[in-house]
C-alpha cells in the first residue's frame, strides 16, 4: 500500500503488478454474465443490437458529453497505490453513467430517467465514481488486481459515488490515503451491499479486437482493459503517444478515430487511452480537424494496442441499446 509517497509512473516502470492474469477469474466473469442473462461475446452483442460497425470510418468522442453531466471530473487525483484496476473500472462506470445521464433514456427496467446525482463538487473533481468502493471487495489488503473481478463486483455488489455516508461511518467525497485502506482483507458488510447495490452495472461483456471497441465506443459503452503496455508521456501535435515499455496496468478508453485521413497518417485507427495519474502526461490535447482537448492525462496511440489488452465494456441499464452523442463524420470538422 502508499506510503504517502507513491510515483505510479516509478512504480509501474519499475515492475509493479497493478493488473493482474487470471483465467479462472475470467471464467468466473463469463459464467456471471450469463447466470445473469448477459452474453459475454461482445460481438455478438453488438449485432444483436445493431450497432456492429457503428465506428466505422467515424471519429468517437465520449468524453464531452460525459463532461456536460460532470464538468472536471478528468483527470482526477494520481493514483496513491496500485489500484489502477478499480480505477480504471471506476471510470468506465463514469464514461456509460455520464452518458446515460446525457440522454436522458428512462431504464429498461426501473422506467425511471437517470439523474445526475447529488453530490460535492470535490467528488466530481474527484471522478464522481468512488474507485475504493470496488477495490474494497478484492480479499486482500496488497495492490493489484484482476479486471474480470472488478468486473464481476461492479455488476454484482454494485458502486458508491463521491459523498459523505454518514450510516457507513465513511466519507468517499475525494480518494484520499484514507479511502484506499477501506476493505480489502475485511470485506464491506450489508449495510454497504445494501447502499452500494443501488448503482449497479447491470450488463457487462467482454470485447475482442479493436472493431469491437470500435463500436461500442459509437454505441456510447464506457470500456476498460488490463494490459503490460507502456506509453510516452509526451504527446506529438495530434496527442498522440507512442507505446514503450512495460507497464502491468489498466485504464480505459474515451475515444476512437477512424476516419480515412487517420489511416493515411497512421497507417490505422487512433484510440483514446484515459490514464490514472492525473496530469503525468505532456504535449497538445487538440483532437485534429477540431476545436476539442481531450483530458488531461489522456493521449492517443495506435489502435493496434487493443488487440494486446484484455477489454471489458460495462452499462449501467439492462441491455445495450445505443446511446445518443456526438459521431463525427469522416473530416471530424467543426
Amino acid at each position: 500500500m502508499s506510503d504517502g509517497t507513491f510515483n505510479p509512473i516509478e512504480a509501474y516502470s519499475r515492475g509493479l503488478a497493478g493488473c493482474r492474469k487470471d483465467p479462472r477469474a475470467d471464467e468466473e466473469f463469463v459464467d456471471s454474465i450469463i447466470r445473469h442473462g448477459g452474453n459475454p461475446d461482445g460481438g455478438d452483442v453488438a449485432h444483436e443490437w445493431e450497432f456492429a460497425d457503428a465506428g466505422k470510418g467515424k471519429l468517437t468522442l465520449l468524453f464531452p458529453a460525459v463532461m456536460e453531466v460532470f464538468k472536471d471530473c478528468w483527470p482526477g487525483p494520481s493514483q496513491l497505490t496500485g489500484d489502477c484496476v478499480a480505477r480504471a473500472a471506476a471510470n468506465c462506470l463514469l464514461t456509460s453513467l455520464g452518458l446515460e445521464i446525457e440522454n436522458e433514456k428512462p431504464d429498461e427496467v426501473t422506467g425511471h430517467v437517470e439523474e445526475r446525482p447529488s453530490l460535492p463538487e470535490a467528488g466530481v473533481q474527484h471522478s464522481v465514481v468512488a474507485s475504493e468502493s470496488l477495490w474494497a471487495w478484492r480479499g486482500y489488503s496488497d495492490d493489484g488486481w484482476i479486471c474480470s473481478r472488478a468486473a464481476q463486483v461492479a455488476t454484482t455488489q454494485g458502486f458508491l459515488i463521491r459523498k459523505p455516508y454518514p450510516d457507513l461511518g465513511i466519507d468517499l467525497t475525494q480518494y484520499t490515503e484514507q479511502t484506499i485502506r477501506i476493505g480489502g482483507a475485511k470485506v464491506p458488510g450489508e449495510a454497504w451491499l445494501a447502499e452500494s447495490s443501488k448503482h449497479v452495472a447491470r450488463t457487462a461483456t467482454v470485447l475482442n479486437g479493436r472493431e469491437q471497441v470500435r463500436d461500442f465506443l459509437a454505441a456510447g459503452y464506457g470500456i476498460f482493459n488490463c494490459s503490460s503496455m507502456g506509453f510516452d508521456k509526451s504527446r506529438n501535435e495530434d496527442g498522440f503517444s507512442r507505446q514503450v515499455g512495460v507497464w502491468q496496468h489498466a485504464q480505459s478508453y474515451l475515444g476512437y478515430d477512424d476516419r480515412p485521413e487517420t489511416h493515411s497518417k497512421y497507417g490505422q485507427a487512433l484510440v483514446l487511452w484515459n490514464n490514472t495519474w492525473n496530469r503525468w502526461n505532456s504535449g497538445p490535447r487538440t483532437v485534429r480537424g477540431t476545436s476539442i482537448e481531450i483530458p488531461h492525462g489522456s493521449f492517443w496511440t495506435l489502435a493496434s494496442t487493443i488487440d494486446r489488452a484484455s477489454n471489458i465494456a460495462l452499462s449501467s441499464v439492462a441491455g445495450w441499446p445505443r446511446r445518443r452523442h456526438t459521431t463525427y463524420g469522416a473530416s471530424g470538422n467543426l
